[in-house]
């Protein structure tokens, strides 16, 4: 996969869960929160949906092949590099031990602790710790 698929998809997967419109190449328009994408063919599913003419939805599923733009209206709270950045001045990890996945923006943490905005993956002690972090950093960047 190029790089620049690579970083479109990067940027779909921080999208999920997030506010999108949904451009198609005939005009029409869904608005929804995005669940689900395919890296390979684009299909979206969409959730929560209100398509450009009034009507509500529960689910739509574009086709690919369909979508002319894909607008993100929400930005997300979780910037992995900042959390990084604090989990290392508060716990005081090496930084080798802490790598970002910036295509993704996923914080990992000995390679068995992952933290995203949907929050913290992974048991024991240090990810509670971690999860502590995550709940006071989150709430935090909810306050603005």
């Amino acid at each position: 996969m190029s790089y620049s698929a690579r970083s479109i998809v990067g940027e779909l997967a921080k999208a999920i869960d997030k506010r999108v419109i949904i451009r198609l190449v005939d005009g029409k328009m869904y608005t929804g929160k995005l669940l689900s994408f395919d890296q390979n063919s684009l299909h979206i599913v969409l959730g929560d949906v209100e398509s450009s003419d009034g009507v509500k939805y529960h689910r739509v599923i574009v086709h690919g092949f369909r979508v002319s733009e894909i607008i993100i209206q929400e930005q997300p709270l979780f910037n992995a590099e900042e959390f990084a950045s604090l989990i290392l001045s508060k716990l005081g990890l090496r930084s080798d031990v802490v790598k970002v996945i910036h295509d993704t923006n996923i914080v990992v943490v000995y390679d068995r602790i992952k933290v995203s905005e949907a929050g913290v993956e992974g048991s024991g002690s240090l990810a509670q710790k971690i999860y502590e972090l995550y709940v006071e950093y989150m709430e935090s960047k909810k306050k603005g």
